[in-house]
């Protein structure tokens, strides 16, 4: 029977799995899991691995045999945390809790009726402020947010102890959850890499493309979805095999039997062939982005519609000579700010490549038939674009170098084929919107293509045969206005100067409370330091509330912020006020230096952002009848 602290602790800290270990109470069978005492009087336990019973701790004497895996443990400060894969009955976890009483721990097991002993014998009073998560074996997705939660919380330093048994028993679970951790800290390092290339570039561009968003439709809100609604609509992205399908999307196009959205640099193949999409999709934040496009600018084509995301890199919509509509997207911190209905209008995710962006427009257009072509995700005879684009900053083809790290996948028709670690995460990445649109029905074209989990592999020509029967394409949509309320953005315009003022004042006062804390640690007055870091928390929360850090500064230093928050974490549980204090110096010095540079650079912009959209908003005459 669970050991009524252990309840105790559960219903407050883990109610879930407290109502799990009262499940498996009614269904514990000892010929699955066995406790005996052992020789040297204190439990010890057995598991039935395929009819024979085999013991997770010794059955002499594990308290023994605990001390001495803990002690062959090194360097144990060094890590931040430590996951202990097996709890069995816990000897080891009591004993590493005992010499190293600081350091937190979390627990996976999974055998649920093992924890369930784990909790009727262990007591875990002097565990309590040590544990982190326990947890067992549970669906994939839940698994991934325990997972997501140890990392949130304690960063990505932890050591892994699994029980040694546990190795041979559980292989494929214990593969699995090191599998995820790993995944997840893949997906963080790509996410950090992402944030310390574009923090700025975001920024920048959304504050820089704010004028022309007030001057183009949303694609979203102001566009009738009627056009699109229940239709076929295409997705043409760049790869090799787009070259063989340029004749198959020039009778799509003349006919009108769906809507065609190129992505990316397909623009540039489709003009090569005299075939102009309805609409190009870009969102990428590089100011190598206005290459793709150049073409478009250079010929003046004014026919082809751009719908780009409002992060877009700004030198990509300067000049456009065609129609503009834009999406907004989620890196842009700037624009939710000064629009009214911010609550009402539909955001698109950012994700690695514009033909996941534009399957969420497609999608939220209410299109119920995607169709993809030239969506390769992998190489085909070592080409990376199809026939008709080509660039001098990259090159279409594979050198010696790159063909060391590729992939193998498995194509449409089963064959496999060599990828990268890019192209595989948006494969990755399209699959999960696909799967979460089950409505949809997703046709993959792409001849030697990867494998995209949730579509149907049918050649271009077989889907104009069977699939594509009539006119569907409505040219109204291009009729659609802006509707953002103007007098409102300029209201917003004025309330967020003065919080940029108020900004500056907060940036130097928690300048002055962290020198303040400076003073103590200099002059040896600890009885003054809780007091100061009250102070310098309160005025630093101010600073992190500020409208417009919030929107200005602090997107443009994510990275800066997540490492902060690291430190943070391992602050706040330094008992030596002296160290402590010094490490506040260490963390909080250097972030809020950055903090006062990029609120000069953020000031700027935002000044110049404001004066061309007062201008513009002074020759509409927008609220003069008010004033």
């Amino acid at each position: 029977m669970i050991l009524i602290n252990n309840r105790n602790y559960l219903r407050l800290q883990n109610r879930p799995l407290l109502n799990k270990m009262n499940e498996i109470e009614e269904q514990l069978d000892e010929q699955k899991v066995t406790v005996e005492t052992s020789r040297k009087e204190v439990f010890t336990l057995k598991i039935n691995v395929e009819g024979k019973m085999q013991y997770v701790h010794s059955k002499y004497d594990p308290i023994a045999e605990a001390k001495r895996l803990i002690d062959q443990l090194q360097d144990i400060e060094s890590y931040d945390h430590v996951l202990f894969i097996g709890a069995g009955l816990g000897y080891h976890i009591k004993q590493f809790s005992e010499v190293y009483p600081d350091i937190k721990i979390s627990i996976y097991e999974p055998n649920l009726e093992v924890l369930y002993h784990f909790f009727s014998i262990q007591d875990m009073r002097k565990l309590y402020g040590n544990i982190g998560n326990i947890f067992t074996s549970m669906p994939e997705d839940a698994v991934k947010h325990e997972v997501e939660k140890i990392i949130q919380t304690y960063g990505k330093n932890i050591l892994f102890f699994t029980l040694p048994v546990y190795e041979k028993l559980y292989q494929k679970e214990v593969h699995s959850l090191l599998e995820t951790f790993k995944n997840n800290l893949k997906d963080r390092r790509s996410s950090i890499a992402t944030n310390a290339s574009f923090q700025k570039r975001w920024t920048i561009n959304s504050i820089k493309n704010f004028p022309t968003i007030l001057r183009t439709p949303n694609i979203l809100y102001d566009v009738d979805k009627k056009a699109f609604e229940g239709k076929p609509a295409i997705i043409v992205a760049a790869g090799p095999s787009l070259s063989e399908e340029f004749e198959n999307l020039r009778y799509i196009k003349d006919n009108g039997l769906a809507y065609i959205f190129s992505v990316g640099s397909a623009i540039n193949a489709l003009i090569e062939h005299g075939i102009f999409p309805d609409a190009a999709c870009t969102y990428d934040p590089t100011h190598l982005n206005q290459v793709v496009i150049q073409k478009v600018k250079d010929r003046n084509i004014t026919e082809i519609p751009l719908i780009f995301g409002s992060s877009v890199g700004y030198e990509t919509i300067e000049n456009y000579p065609g129609p503009m509509f834009h999406m907004i997207t989620s890196q842009d911190t700037i624009t939710g700010h000064f629009i009214s209905n911010a609550n009402q209008v539909k955001v698109v995710l950012d994700a690695p490549s514009i033909a996941v962006v534009t399957f969420q427009l497609l999608n939220q257009l209410g299109s119920k038939q995607i169709i993809l072509v030239g969506q390769n995700l992998a190489y085909q005879n070592d080409q990376l674009y199809a026939e008709g684009i080509k660039y001098d900053f990259v090159s279409n083809e594979l050198d010696e170098s790159e063909l060391g790290n590729l992939l193998s996948i498995k194509d449409v028709n089963g064959n496999e084929i060599k990828t990268n670690e890019d192209f595989n995460r948006m494969r990755a990445q399209l699959e999960l919107y696909i799967q979460a649109s089950n409505d949809i029905e997703v046709i993959n074209t792409t001849k030697g293509g990867a494998k995209i989990d949730g579509t149907t592999f049918i050649p271009l020509d077989k889907v104009i045969l069977y699939k594509l029967k009539s006119n569907v394409v409505n040219f109204d949509w291009l009729q659609a206005e802006n509707s953002y309320d103007l007098k409102y953005v300029k209201n917003q315009l004025v309330k967020m100067k003065y919080s940029m003022e108020q900004c500056k004042r907060l940036v130097g006062s928690t300048l002055y409370e962290l020198k303040v804390i400076e003073g103590n640690i200099q002059m040896q007055r600890t009885n003054q330091l809780e007091y100061t870091f009250v102070k310098f928390d309160k005025e630093f929360g101010k600073m992190k509330n500020n409208q417009f850090y919030k929107a200005m500064i602090e997107p443009m230093m994510r990275v800066q912020t997540e490492l902060l928050s690291e430190k943070s974490k391992k602050i706040k549980y330094e008992n030596n006020l002296l160290i402590k204090g010094q490490s506040v110096l260490n963390a909080f010095g250097p972030f809020l230096f950055e903090c006062e540079t990029h609120y000069e650079f953020a000031t700027q912009q935002f000044e110049e952002m404001k004066d061309r959209v007062d201008e513009w908003i002074s020759t509409l005459k927008i609220g003069e009848k008010d004033e």
